[in-house]
This record gives C-alpha cells, structure tokens and sequence, in this order.
C-alpha cells in the first residue's frame, strides 16, 4: 500500500495568466515543495487532465541538475490531480535580466548551463516548447540553472491561445502554425532569451548568435544547442565569421534608408515590454502583501504598530523589481501607489493584531484598575471593552 503524504500549509503561489494551470507551495515532511494543478475551471475537463498526466509522464524520467525535478503526482484534498515538483530556492532569469544582478560573465555561464540541460532533453526526444526567461531559474546559492515547465507548452490547455502567442515571443513559428517542434524550436527559444538579454544592454557580443538562432525557417538556424554552446564558449570558426560579417554588411546597406524607422520601432517595442513586465508585477502585489503581513505579525504590545524598517528591504517590489519602473512618471507613480497601499495593509493588520493582544491582556489583568473598569462595564461590547482597555493601557504604562 502507497504510504499517503500530507501536504500542509499550502499557499498559492502563481497562476498562469492564460493557460490552464496554477501553482501552491506546500510542505511535505518538512520539505517545501510545488505543486502544480489545473485551475477550478479546468479541473473537469478530460483533455486538460489528461495533459497534465502526460506532463508528469515526461518530466519525471529527466533526471539532470539543470532541470528541475518532479516528485511525483498525487491526488491532494482540496486541489485535485497535482504534480508534486521540487522547490527551488532563487529568481528566474527574467527577474535577474530585469534587475541588472547579474554580470555578463555569470550570464555566460546561466546559457551554458541552459544549452547543456536542453542537450541532455533533447537526446531523450524531449522539446521543451515553452522556453522563455520566466521558465529559467537561477539558484540562489550558486547560480546554476534549473529549467522549469518542460513537457508541455501552455498552447496545448487551449485557453486564450492567440493572446497567448500574441505575448509570448519566445515561442518558434513553427509551432505558433501548428508545426510539429524539433530541437531547432527550442534553439528559436534560446535566440530569442538572447536578444531579451541584449535589450537590457548586456552580451552584445552575441547578437550574432541570436540573428542565427532566430530565423524565421528552422532550415536556416543552428541545428541543435550544442552548437549554440560552441558558440557561445568558443565563438565562430573564422569562416562562419566572414560569412556572416559579409550578411551582416548586406543586411546594413539595405536597412540603411529604414534605420530611424528601426531605432523608433524599437523603442516602442522596448517600452511596451516595460508595460507588460510592470504589469506582471503589480499582479504579485497582493500575494507578497499577505505573506509580509504573516511575517511581520505583531507578537507583544511592546512592539511598535507602524511596519518595521525592514520592510522596505524585505520587499523586492520595493529593492528590486519596480527600480526599472521609476524611469518612466507613469509607472512610477503606479509603483509607489502600490508600495503605500501594501505598506497600510501591513500597518492595518498590526493595528489589529495589537488590539487583539491588549483586549486579551486587558481581560486576564487583575490590578486594581482593571477589575474597576471591567466591573463598572454594563453588558460590556467588544468595542466597549476595546476602549476600556486602551484606557486601561494609558494609565498604567
């Protein structure tokens, strides 16, 4: 018989803005994990189900330390079907990318070690599909990276399929037609995180490397991430450089008379990916509002109720993530909207948790004061007695 494992403390902790599933932590044994699911409107539907079976068919005979591992799959009260998927402790390539905590030498080793772990599912038949810099983490210890959602593109749950490849970029044409994918899709993929890279004014080095990457027919792109490896450790054959300085050429003469078009687009383009990162951030306001409020609980009466100093390094709304945002009046005003409202929160649930506090202390206290104030209470209300317990407060500290 299947020893039954617990699950507890489940929290939400992402869902996808428009596929069909939704991500929890938990904690089983002790161990935080992930666990994946189908959102409630999907949770009946055959084919869904049946998508998420044969997701965690795939990704659980990968065992690699690029990629990160599942655990098993479980029926989990209150969720349903789940793969059970290990937690990893760090922040995705997009959050490091869009922070600039990253330098260009350790960037070099996050798409070496991206190129080897897509190598290794590769040679086991398995394309990823869905390779974007959201499904790349990297370790908070010693940035290596471990590559998330494998198995099956987000396309395949059928919810809002054009918004999806109208947002997502990253994804080859071949399979935005309905094309089966090859390893080449996926080498689109990693072209296309190159270019996300460059954009924030790093690796211009390899521009190169994605022009290659990114070709519209699979015919005319690096045949396997291997050779992307090569040529991100080695760079090109003095040939291939020629070749591809002399195309290079061809291309700048003919663009030359459409270069300010270009430059304009671009910026559009640019600031449009800004609107759209900033929206996925102000999406995590409420979670991580919840989650700091448990955090910074108020425990005694000597605590002061306003939110601690620390907050404002606890919160990566705060450190890290809205920083890009400020350039532009707009979102920053947004930002810092956002940041007082989550900040009230927090003051609102001390305040509460300090009133619960002095209403227990109130009523267990037998001073003098105390028992007067309690016994001259006339069938006493709660908020009858929350304001003779605050006078009880003021009087004796």
């Amino acid at each position: 018989m299947a020893e039954i494992i617990e699950y507890e403390h489940i929290t939400p902790f992402y869902a996808s803005p428009y596929g069909g599933s939704r991500l929890f932590t938990a904690l089983a044994r002790g161990k935080k994990v992930i666990l994946k699911t189908l959102k409630p409107e999907h949770a009946n539907d055959p084919q869904c189900r049946e998508n998420l079976k044969k997701e965690y068919e795939i990704t659980s005979q990968l065992e690699n330390k690029f990629i990160r591992k599942t655990l098993g799959f479980e029926n989990v009260p209150g969720l349903g079907e789940c793969i059970v998927l290990e937690f990893i402790e760090g922040k995705s390539l997009a959050e490091h990318v869009r922070v600039g905590t990253l330098n260009e030498k350790q960037i070099k080793c996050v798409l070496i070690d991206l190129c080897d772990g897509l190598n290794y599912m590769h040679q086991r038949g398995i394309i990823h599909c869905d390779l974007k810099p959201e499904n790349i983490l990297v370790t908070a210890n010693d940035l290596r990276v471990k590559i998330i959602d494998i198995g099956l593109p987000e396309t395949e749950y059928k919810t809002d399929r054009e918004l999806l490849i109208k947002e997502n970029e990253f994804i080859a044409p071949e399979i935005i037609k309905g094309e089966e994918p090859d390893q080449r899709s996926d080498v689109y993929s990693v072209g296309k995180i190159i270019e996300f890279i460059i954009e924030r004014d790093m690796m211009r080095q390899y521009s190169s490397v994605a022009t290659h990457c990114t070709q519209f027919s699979r015919e005319q792109r690096f045949d396997n991430v291997s050779e992307v490896r090569s040529v991100i450790t080695k760079g090109f054959s003095a040939i291939k450089i020629i070749l591809l300085l002399l195309a290079l050429a061809a291309i700048g003469c003919a663009a030359y008379v459409y270069v300010p078009k270009i430059i304009e687009q671009s910026k559009a383009e640019k600031a449009q990916r800004l609107a759209v990162d900033f929206r996925h951030e102000m999406e995590k306001m409420p979670g991580e509002t919840s989650a700091l409020c448990e955090k910074y609980k108020l425990v005694s009466l000597d605590e002061p109720v306003a939110v601690p100093a620390a907050w404002r390094e606890d919160s990566l709304r705060f450190c890290q993530q809205m920083t890009p945002f400020f350039a532009m009046d707009s979102l920053r005003n947004q930002a810092l909207a956002a940041l007082q409202t989550q900040k009230q929160a927090i003051t609102q649930s001390r305040q509460l948790d300090f009133d619960a506090l002095l209403m227990t202390e109130f009523r267990q206290a037998t001073d003098t004061l105390a028992v007067r104030l309690k016994a001259e209470a006339e069938n006493p209300s709660d908020s009858l007695m929350s304001a003779l317990a605050h006078q009880w407060l003021q009087k004796t500290r």
